[in-house]
């Protein structure tokens, strides 16, 4: 008997197959595989319940491959044997082990559903009893009550008005472990990522984010079903964490948030103004975009809207309207705003251009000295060779992504860069789904 080589699953659940595919007997299963654990070897188990606790199918597709493997499997419980052998002489036992397999697994599913009953009551009456006593950092429980900690509250008000600054994350953390601020739960440093999931968090407005937890396919999704408002004490005032919210994301510019989200920091509510934010898993399991307002429960009660949805639309419109953009501005007569066929043009450019084209800027200031610090106009942008490529490059974009599909994400972000430089402001109505995109004084464009 090997007694050294030893597997223990503690505390790591049967039920969705976990074990077998993360833990463990994961472990186990690829020794087997690898030929570390020979053939004729016996696994000793309590019971076959302790061998999986998952659906029909998959628990007896670990029994029939550790049978096959050359592996006996021994259940002490009832002192049965499962080898290939023995299963070929009276095959009456593998039908005793699916017997078992379905009793486990219903007994699983059975505790699963009334724990999930418990947090649907629980979730019922938040506004009367508290959810949980897992707190955040700067809150504590105290008589029944939930409390903020004095000094760590106080803490946090510093950081959100540090950020409000336009001080960076790193800058913050910096100051604070200059400061000799002891960084709150572990002994270290403060670090840029604890200092921007503290600007993220929303628990610091008083507002609760409420989830549940589904399964497909034994893969676990967390879906949000709601927010409640004034669940925590309000440490932030919601203007301010939006405020503080909208700058990090215009930090972030060209960044990740791009690259799953075409529409980044370009969209604003039709009901309040606030950011429109892209969120991976919405209600239905699938990408939705929010209003940052509504996530906080503040001020706005617009609901969520199907990203997909808008971003085929906004495909659906673009292309035409840059096909048509390449060739006016190809053949624009900028003196007579007018093209090579006597129509008058349609605006494409804004001075959402220059701020992304400096070298135009810095051009037209040695050209025309009483010009610095302006603006570029469209006609700045179709008189010089370059102002009319950065326009013609930016449609391109527009069209390649409206006839090929935004299938990778630096397509994606790619796209986003160009809307931006396009237009200069987006207001989407998250219940219709209608969205304009502004080109400054150069009018705007329709989505629905």
């Amino acid at each position: 008997m090997d007694d050294e080589l030893t597997y223990r699953d503690l505390g790591v659940s049967g039920f969705r197959g976990k074990n077998a595919a993360h833990g463990e007997l994961a472990c186990f299963l690829e020794a087997v595989r690898t030929g570390q654990i020979p053939e004729g070897s016996f696994l000793l188990i309590e019971s076959l319940d302790r061998l999986s606790r998952d659906n029909i199918l998959r628990a007896q597709a670990i029994l029939t491959n550790l049978v096959v493997s050359g592996i006996n499997v021994v259940s002490l419980a009832d002192n049965r044997l499962y080898s290939e052998e023995s299963l070929s002489e009276d095959p009456l036992g593998l039908i005793y082990a699916l017997i078992v397999f379905i009793r486990a697994n219903e007994e699983s599913a059975i505790k699963s559903m009334r724990a999930r009953q418990a947090w649907t009551r629980k979730r019922e009456a938040v506004q009367s009893k508290v959810l949980s006593t897992n707190l955040p950092d700067w809150l504590t429980f105290e008589n029944g009550r939930i409390v903020p900690v004095p000094e760590r509250a106080e803490l946090l008000r510093r950081i959100f008005s540090d950020a409000e600054r336009g001080q960076p994350p790193q800058l913050i953390a910096e100051a604070l472990n200059m400061g000799n601020v002891p960084r709150w739960r572990i002994d270290g440093p403060w670090e840029r990522t604890t200092i921007a999931a503290l600007i993220n968090n929303r628990r610091v407005t008083g507002a609760l984010p409420l989830h549940e937890f589904v399964y497909k396919r034994n893969v676990q999704h967390r879906l949000p079903i709601g927010v409640v408002a004034g669940y925590f004490p309000r440490i932030i005032e919601p203007e301010t964490f939006l405020r503080v919210w909208s700058i990090c994301s215009n930090r972030r510019r060209g960044g990740s948030a791009a690259k799953r989200n075409v529409f980044a920091n370009l969209l604003r509510c039709a009901d309040c103004g606030a950011d429109i934010r892209h969120k991976p898993i919405g209600e239905e399991g699938k990408g939705v975009l929010v209003c940052a307002g509504a996530s906080i429960a503040h001020r706005c009660s617009a609901p969520e809207y199907s990203y997909a949805a808008l971003e085929s639309a906004m495909l659906a419109r673009l292309g035409p309207w840059s096909a048509e953009g390449i060739l006016w501005i190809r053949n624009a007569d900028p003196r007579g705003c007018r093209n090579s066929r006597g129509a008058p043009y349609r605006l494409l450019g804004n001075e959402a251009l220059s701020w992304h084209h400096d070298r135009l800027s810095s051009d037209l200031a040695k050209r025309f000295p009483e010009r610095s610090g302006e603006a570029p106009s469209l006609a700045d942008y179709l008189v010089t060779s370059s102002g009319r490529r950065y326009l013609v490059n930016d449609c391109s974009t527009l069209l390649t992504s409206a006839e090929t599909g935004l299938t990778t994400s630096r397509r994606r972000a790619d796209t986003n860069a160009a809307l931006r430089r396009m237009f200069n402001d987006g207001i989407v109505d998250l219940r219709t789904g209608r969205c304009t995109l502004s080109c400054g004084a150069a009018g705007s464009v329709e989505i629905s």
